[in-house]
């Protein structure tokens, strides 16, 4: 090997360790975005959740709804995360905080332009047992636990979103845009 190809593969190694090192830097402050899998975990930790707290929701390929809990359901924390369009690998917290008045008589509906999703969330007081989604053609129905909270993320552009309460009333829905 000669003079040449040494200083080159030294040049080649220090570009590489340094991008290393930029990604590594990026994903410890969380500026490239949290794994889907992590998302609880921050929760608890951002949002400082008590460990014994209940957490409920789901993760799509552009969004995040989850809330929080006690077993007696006497508090609540929401969390909305979104995962930005181009370079992104990971979720970016939104928004999240407790809405008591609003999350605990109706259902709050979180909207982001430039997202085709919008996250559900509530703590079910109304007992809500199902969501129907209705595109003009074929219904479909999505089966709820009426006595629990619930967070989801729905497509915007699958028709008409209907929840219903135990009792067969269509529970309100209030938009929240971020």
């Amino acid at each position: 090997m000669n003079l040449k190809q040494l200083t080159a593969m030294t040049i080649l190694f220090f570009a590489l360790l340094a991008v290393l090192f930029f990604f590594a830097f990026l994903y410890i402050n969380n500026d490239i975005g949290i794994q889907g899998s992590k998302i609880e975990s921050d929760i608890l930790t951002s949002q400082k959740i008590d460990a014994g707290w209940h957490i409920t929701g789901e993760t799509s390929d552009s969004m995040a709804a989850y809330i929080s809990y006690p077993e007696d359901l006497s508090d609540h924390t929401f969390s909305v995360y979104v995962k930005h369009p181009g370079l992104s690998f990971g979720y970016f917290f939104r928004c999240g905080g407790s809405l008591s008045t609003l999350i605990d008589s109706a259902i709050a509906e979180f909207t982001l332009d430039g997202y085709n999703e919008s996250a559900f969330i509530l703590m079910n007081q109304q007992k809500v047992n199902r969501v129907v989604l209705d595109d003009g053609n074929s219904p479909q129905v999505i089966e709820i636990d009426s006595s629990k909270p619930f967070a989801m993320v729905l497509p915007m552009n699958e028709g008409v979103v209907t929840f219903y309460t135990e009792d067969g009333n269509i529970s309100e829905v209030y938009e929240n845009p971020l």
